[in-house]
């Protein structure tokens, strides 16, 4: 079952700049959701629960935990994977 993506609404700044967008994803156990590079465009990524497994074009794999920070623009990656037993929720961060 493939989770959605959710988005939210814009968040001021507090100096009268530019909005911010937050999306929050989730990847429901044993299921990977493929990489697009436009969905991660100059977004700061945030693990909040679970962990995801980033799947590289070249095969290498790298495991992001709960608190980790990220910055997946222009990263060859092929796809997240939810490799646990719970869902794994990610919550972007970028400007509008």
């Amino acid at each position: 079952m493939r989770m959605p993506i959710a988005d939210e609404p814009a968040v001021p700044p507090p100096t009268g700049g530019r909005p911010f967008r937050r999306r929050t994803v989730r990847i429901a156990p044993g299921e990977a959701r493929p990489y697009r590079p436009a969905d991660w465009h100059d977004c700061l990524v945030v693990v909040e629960s679970g962990e995801v497994l980033l799947e590289l074009d070249s095969g290498a794999r790298h495991t992001c935990r709960a608190g980790d920070i990220l910055w997946l623009a222009g990263l060859p990656v092929r796809r997240l994977v939810n490799p646990g037993s719970v869902p794994v929720v990610i919550r972007t961060v970028r400007r509008r």
